[in-house]
């Protein structure tokens, strides 16, 4: 498992490239490349974003959204995050858009120099952004900062008018023998390389998700996306991974025009370029709202056309603008822009039972600290909270469990203060379910978080590898971790007993498991866990000394690592049930890592409530198949939410928008990494689009969730599908009896006879939509609407059957 600390190999490589992904992505979204960094620019002829002082000072911005180096000046916006994270030895300027074009008033200015309280990790307005920059410059950015801003001043954006950039095209049509680097790969494309895929290849490109794609016809690009895109045949398709999937990103807008040549591939693109692909994504989006309402969604579709009604508006200015203003032009263009993305969120279905959950790890020293940030999470939306509380050996409250095994009893930083007791306080006040979120069989790491006290204090509780087996010091595996021992009795205990007194003690909804089977790295020699324990413990079980095993011999060492297995599984099965034993109807779930948590979460299917696989990918086809075959290996009547990631790789507000929704159709509810990653843009996108509604978390509520379902299609039948003639009277007050008859069964305290009930009625009703559609008397569009709705009531009952939910 990884959340905070990678571990797999993809996620390294994500951290190492995330400062210059970042910035191509937040550059792009102005159609610009990536050239070397500046100290001055001419106002009238620049390459990339410049600052513009109220005395006519100039700096070239040098970067967006990424990390402050020296000498940088770093635009930071809502996208961001709420504050810059930024240290103090620089000089930071707060700023507010103003209603003119690319003008903003400077709100605050702060210095190293004048006062380190406000020099550094400044808060970012919603409407606004601040510009950051880093010490030691030559020139020095700082000075800029300092000499030449002064709270009210009016500052200007200058933006380039046009774009061109190239990038070394590595292949085309490659194959194992004529790329050799990339063989290893699907679609045969290596790391950092730009490939074109030409019809001769096939039909589509055959490339994984860690990359992006532009399809070209007639030199002009014509569509963008992720992965494995059909190959056109009147074209070709350029797909990047690394550094060309930046350069794609920052300048393969749709409309830019494409040349190959000289072993090169080179993108232009100007004003009337960004003026048509902005015509195009309004466009875009205008049908996806016209073709929500025309199938009964049920959204904001009346805020949705008055935000395309401005964004049609802002591109008649932009028109009228080009070739006269283009600062003006390509304002106007970013207006039209956010007004389509206002609209997209505004015509997003707001489901009224779904899991909004957030990860998080408390920074917070202070009760006014925790309630501003659960504040925040409540005006996002979040109705279920995943707050770290174990992790590195420490709890964040002071825990007698810890004390009595000989361990410090509470994270130092939150020393004298019952952080958690804090925590439960406030999102029970604003109604968020609050959930354990520990670190497992992770009790410390090399790679920021620090050994920690298991480690130094109990070095007879850690699994170990093979190849130090027998050895009684500490060994961190191949990804820095140090991982207990699940065969060895007192450590074992301890896991148990510090899970139950946290569940127990604060009235938890529920525990999130996280790093729960052992890391491997394919090599037999270095796997886990040859403890003495784990030695002894096979060797009186199976007779055979597993240190004399080998990958070797496949049955042998079959029968070891279904050992390991087992030994993971029984201490899953014991945590759930010694959870529950303290309180019967806690929510206990895990986040599998995609790979062999991911593959064997189905063993886990008896003693889990919720699955949450950490579908950590930008492609959203990616995201919905893992949920899904996570959803299908699961046997126990779990329910199953999407881990997502936008936030934490820093992906914007509109991917995390989009990633709520890749696999909404089967599952039920969203859990994304990490809301210490959030910002002002997030709130805003995710209260007005998916998250605007109020929501029940079927897993901590599944009854009360089924009646917010049926009250909800009740609703709809009498405003939406009965007016807009979807179905006939007679059908609508049959449907709506009938749905009144499932809540009033499940009224009160719902038993287990009346969840069965319940559920028999809800199977008849699926079949009366079926057979009523089937006969012409109701709309293909609501019928579907209604399918989803009897969908979740059957999925609800059905884990509160199982899993004992009420």
């Amino acid at each position: 498992m990884s959340h905070d600390r990678a571990v797999s190999p993809y996620r390294w490589a994500v951290l190492r490239r995330a400062p210059r992904a970042l910035l191509v992505l937040a550059l792009a979204a102005v159609g610009m490349s990536v050239p070397p960094p500046t100290a001055s620019a001419d106002a009238t002829e620049v390459d990339r974003p410049t600052v513009v002082a109220a005395d006519g000072a100039q700096w070239a911005i040098d970067a967006v959204n990424t990390g402050r180096g020296a000498g940088m000046l770093v635009q930071y916006t809502p996208d961001y995050g709420f504050s810059t994270f930024t240290n103090p030895w620089g000089a930071e300027a707060v700023v507010e858009a103003t209603a003119e074009p690319n003008t903003y008033q400077v709100l605050t200015v702060g210095s190293a120099q004048r006062d380190l309280s406000t020099s550094g990790n400044r808060q970012i307005p919603a409407d606004g952004f601040v510009l950051s920059a880093g010490p030691d410059g030559s020139p020095d950015a700082v000075a800029f900062i300092t000499d030449h801003f002064t709270p009210g001043d009016l500052v200007t954006i200058v933006r380039p008018t046009s774009l061109n950039a190239s990038n070394p095209l590595a292949v085309v049509d490659p194959t194992p023998e004529t790329n050799p680097s990339g063989a290893e790969f699907p679609g045969y494309r290596g790391a950092d390389q730009l490939i074109q895929y030409t019809p001769a290849f096939g039909q589509s490109t055959g490339t994984n998700e860690w990359g992006y794609e532009l399809v070209v016809r007639s030199g002009v690009v014509a569509a963008v996306g992720g992965a494995n895109s059909a190959i056109p045949p009147d074209g070709y398709v350029l797909s990047g991974h690394g550094v060309a999937d930046a350069f794609l990103r920052a300048n393969g807008i749709v409309g830019a025009s494409v040349e190959i040549e000289a072993g090169a591939v080179r993108i232009r693109s100007d004003v009337g370029t960004a003026i048509s692909s902005a015509t195009a994504e309004v466009a875009r989006v205008a049908q996806a709202v016209s073709e929500g309402d025309a199938n009964f969604l049920d959204a904001d579709f009346a805020t949705a056309n008055d935000a395309l009604t401005r964004a049609d508006a802002a591109l008649r200015v932009a028109r009228s603008a080009m070739g006269v203003d283009d600062q003006t032009a390509l304002w106007q263009v970013d207006q039209a822009l956010a007004a389509s993305r206002a609209a997209s969120y505004a015509a997003t279905p707001s489901r009224v039972a779904e899991s909004r959950g957030v990860w998080y790890r408390p920074v917070e020293l202070d009760a006014e600290a925790v309630r501003a940030t659960v504040a925040r999470m409540a005006q996002t939306g979040v109705n279920e909270l995943y707050l770290e509380t174990l992790w590195g050996g420490y709890t964040i409250y002071p825990s007698a469990v810890a004390a009595r095994y000989g361990l410090p009893a509470q994270r130092p930083e939150f020393a004298g203060f019952d952080a958690l007791a804090v925590w439960k306080a406030e999102t029970e006040r604003v109604g968020i379910a609050l959930h354990a979120w520990v670190d497992g069989l992770a009790v410390g790491n090399e790679l920021g978080d620090g050994v920690g006290p298991i480690v130094t204090t109990h070095p007879e509780w850690l699994a170990q590898p093979r190849d130090h087996a027998g050895s009684d010091a500490a060994f961190p595996s191949a990804n820095g971790f140090y991982w207990l021992d699940v065969t060895d009795p007192r450590a074992r205990q301890y896991f148990l007993d510090v899970t139950s007194e946290m569940v127990h003690q604060y009235g938890l909804a529920g525990l999130n498991l996280d790093y729960m089977r052992y890391p491997s790295n394919g090599s037999w020699q270095s796997a886990y866990n040859f403890s003495t324990d784990a030695v002894a413990t096979f060797q009186a079980a199976y007779g055979t000394d597993p240190l004399t095993l080998s990958g070797d011999d496949e049955a042998a060492w079959s029968q070891w690592t279904t050992f390991v297995e087992s030994e993971e599984n029984r201490m899953v099965g014991e945590v759930s049930r010694a959870v529950k034993a303290v309180k019967p109807g806690a929510v206990v779930s895990d986040a599998p890592e995609a790979g062999t948590e991911a593959d064997k979460i189905g063993q886990w299917s008896h003693v889990l409530d919720v699955v949450i696989p950490q579908a950590y990918t930008t492609n959203l086809d990616a995201i919905r198949q893992r949920v899904d075959t996570v959803v299908h290996s699961m046997t126990g009547g779990q329910l199953v939410y999407a881990g997502l990631s936008a936030m934490y790789e820093r992906g914007g507000a509109d991917a995390t928008v989009q990633q709520t929704q890749a696999a909404r159709d089967v599952d039920a509810g969203s859990v994304i990494f990490a809301f210490g990653q959030a910002g002002p843009a997030h709130v805003s996108a995710l209260s007005s689009g998916p998250w605007r509604e109020s929501a029940v978390s079927p897993g901590v509520h599944p009854i009360e969730a089924t009646r917010a379902v049926v009250d909800d299609a009740v609703e709809r039948i009498a405003a939406s599908y009965l007016p807009r003639k979807g179905l006939d009277r007679v059908i609508a007050t049959t449907l709506t009896a009938r749905l009144k008859a499932v809540k009033a069964v499940l009224g009160g305290e719902a038993r287990p006879i009346q969840v069965t009930v319940a559920s028999r009625q809800v199977a008849a009703l699926q079949s009366v939509v079926e057979r009523e559609q089937s006969a012409g008397r109701m709309d293909a569009a609501v019928a579907a609407r209604l399918r989803d709705s009897l969908g979740e009531c059957a999925t609800f009952l059905a884990y509160a059957s199982a899993r004992n939910m009420r």
